[in-house]
């Protein structure tokens, strides 16, 4: 996926332009693109997820590593 789609993507997610989305939107979003399960546990931080961690999540590795990367 190319940056402009996860931009597009990121954008629609955060329509008051803060810069960041939920956790909840972040895991959401995951979950539709098929980068991680329901049953999968994802440690929220408490702070808002930036474009670059969502770039970071979707864009690097292929779907099946990225899942099993963020159990490690």
């Amino acid at each position: 996926m190319d940056n402009s789609n996860i931009a597009s993507m990121f954008e629609m997610l955060d329509s008051s332009n803060k810069g960041s989305i939920s956790f909840v939107q972040y895991k959401e979003a995951l979950k539709t693109l098929g980068l991680c399960t329901a049953e999968e546990v994802l440690k929220d931080d408490g702070h808002g997820v930036t474009f670059d961690k969502f770039r970071n999540e979707v864009c690097i590795c292929p779907a099946s590593l990225q899942a099993f990367a963020r159990k490690l």
